[in-house]
């Protein structure tokens, strides 16, 4: 089990928080009720309240979608590669003497305060 400390869980929490919050301030701002949101979705009050919960992560992307384009928004899900290892690779023997000179010229250059 995940627990909060697992930067995935952390991950889940911080995007769960700001799509409800977000959510939310346009039900506020548009004056409609969560029975009118889960009229227009097909789906359930609880359901609905679910989606504006913070706390609660266990929702379905379609029930978020579809709350979410019912108060005007589009949801764009981007996925970004991690990296999970970084290792230090010898530089080709051709471009060791630009590395050199560019450490040479980095030693010139004065002190910042």
């Amino acid at each position: 089990m995940k627990t909060l400390e697992d930067p995935s869980t952390k991950d889940v929490v911080a995007i769960k928080r700001t799509i409800s919050k977000t959510l939310r301030s346009r039900l506020r701002a548009r004056g409609v009720t969560v029975a009118s949101i889960a009229r227009d979705t097909g789906t359930s009050r609880t359901a609905i309240r679910r989606v504006l919960d913070e706390d609660n992560t266990s929702i379905t992307l379609h029930t978020m979608v579809r709350t979410a384009f019912s108060l005007g928004y589009r949801v764009r899900l981007v996925l970004e590669p991690s990296i999970e290892k970084i290792e230090r690779v010898a530089p080709p023997v051709e471009v060791e003497p630009l590395l050199r000179e560019l450490g040479e010229s980095l030693d010139r250059l004065p002190m910042r305060r």
